[in-house]
C-alpha cells in the first residue's frame, strides 16, 4: 500500500441535501474521477466554520479529500494506492 500527500485544491461536483454534502465527481489535474463510493466522513468544527471530511473510493483507490466551509474550497488531501 503507498500513500501519497497531496495537499492541493481540487474541482468537486458535490450534491448538497438534507443537510449533507456529498463529492460524487473531483477533477485532479486534467483526470476526472468518479467517486464510486464515501467510505467515511467526519466534520471538524472551529471558530469561523467546519471542515467536512471524506474518505472515498475510486476503483481500487481510496482519496481523503476536505471541504472547508470557511473559504469553500475543495481539497484533496491524501491518496492510498494498493
Amino acid at each position: 500500500m503507498n500513500i501519497e500527500t497531496i495537499d492541493e485544491p481540487i474541482r468537486v461536483y458535490a450534491v448538497f441535501s438534507g443537510g449533507e454534502v456529498n463529492p460524487v465527481r473531483f477533477r485532479w489535474g486534467t483526470r476526472e474521477l468518479d467517486v464510486f463510493a464515501i467510505n467515511a466522513r467526519w466534520v471538524d468544527r472551529q471558530v469561523g466554520g467546519c471542515t467536512h471530511h471524506y474518505s472515498v473510493q475510486v476503483g481500487d483507490e481510496t482519496y481523503y479529500l476536505h471541504f472547508a466551509s470557511d473559504d469553500l474550497q475543495w481539497w484533496l488531501d491524501q491518496v492510498i494506492v494498493a
